[in-house]
């Protein structure tokens, strides 16, 4: 089973991966709708509007490829690939709200359509369903592996805060954030489906590490999307990080390679804050002037091959090979945007 990514970019998509996965993901929607039933109708109606407006269920797909591979309990996968999901959902929810946001995938997000308050409870709300599904189905190395995500994840947050408009920020403290924010969640899901095998995950470190470096990639192209990309492909406002403060590695680099006068300029803009509309054009060309793009998709790039070397010690399979198809679909989505 060879899969290469198109030729035209623009046609990059995950439904190799969809269509190998899809007794999983099919029974994982119909888990989400059975099983966010409850006796208060708000609740439900917001649960209905989470799950009627899915992602691309990334890292399920991940843990459901791992699991495949170990030969595990597909019924046991679902469930692992549910508390993923929720969790997952639940902290794009509280990011939300943190970073003032009115729109995600197009729709209202559940903080502006219903309120903070509202959108704090829901998003504790996913994390105990989460956990309670594990607990029910008596996954508990899976609890265990996403109770330690989820920390790190928080851990990640703290950090985000620490830095806001911080342009001193080093790339290594920037990749330790996004590994604690990000790639922790992708490396817990691809631990979880390794270790529902019946060996136990033997390779459950190799599928960490591959979910660490892929969950890597993933959140630099994240950040180059907050310049590049258009608005209804994002799914939130293009320039929203940058304009919250949040200093990403495209801005990094290109405040490294900078001469003395723009880093002041762009310092000065970033620490007062910024009309979008006004500055948004100048900061655009800061990126893409001083390097911030080219070494940013490298980077990507690099943490990619990196994701696929973990998997060379493992026996050749379709899901392998669909593993390293998606650490080549999270760096290869940015190029169309790049140019």
């Amino acid at each position: 089973m060879n899969i290469d990514l198109p030729d035209n970019s623009d046609d990059i998509s995950l439904d190799p991966i969809k269509s190998t996965v899809k007794y999983e993901l099919d029974s994982l929607e119909k888990k989400l709708k059975s099983a966010l039933r409850s006796d208060v109708s708000l609740l439900d109606n917001i649960c209905d509007s989470l799950i009627s407006n899915p992602g691309k269920r990334l890292r399920p797909n991940v843990l459901f490829l791992a699991a495949r591979n170990a030969d595990g309990d597909p019924e046991k996968s679902i469930t692992a690939g549910f508390a993923v999901e929720l969790i997952h959902t639940a902290t794009l929810i509280h990011d939300d709200i943190i970073d003032d946001h009115d729109f995600r995938r197009g729709r209202p997000t559940v903080s502006s359509k219903w309120g903070r308050n509202i959108a704090i409870i829901i998003g504790d709300y996913l994390y105990s369903r989460a956990f309670s599904a594990l607990s029910r189905e008596g996954l508990w190395e899976v609890m265990s592996i996403l109770a330690r995500a989820t920390n790190a994840m928080s851990v990640g947050e703290m950090l985000q805060f620490q830095h806001k408009r911080d342009v001193d920020v080093s790339e290594k403290s920037y990749l330790n954030l996004i590994n604690k924010k990000t790639a922790s969640l992708f490396a817990a899901a691809c631990e979880s489906g390794a270790i529902l095998g019946p060996n136990g995950g033997c390779n459950r470190n190799e599928y960490s590490m591959f979910g660490e470096n892929i969950g890597l990639a993933y959140q630099i192209t994240d950040d180059l999307f907050d310049y590049l990309a258009a608005e209804e492909y994002m799914g939130k406002p293009v320039a929203a990080d940058l304009f919250g403060g949040k200093v990403t590695l495209p801005f990094i680099t290109s405040y490294k390679n900078a001469p003395e006068n723009v880093k002041l300029r762009v310092s000065d803009i970033l620490r007062r804050g910024f009309d979008k509309e006004g500055c948004w054009d100048e900061m655009l060309l800061f990126i893409k002037n001083y390097g911030g793009v080219e070494y940013s998709i490298e980077k990507a790039r690099n943490f990619g091959e990196k994701a696929k070397t973990f998997l060379n010690t493992l026996s050749p399979s379709p899901e392998t090979e669909l593993l390293c198809y998606t650490a080549d679909y999270i760096v290869e989505r940015i190029i169309p945007y790049s140019g």
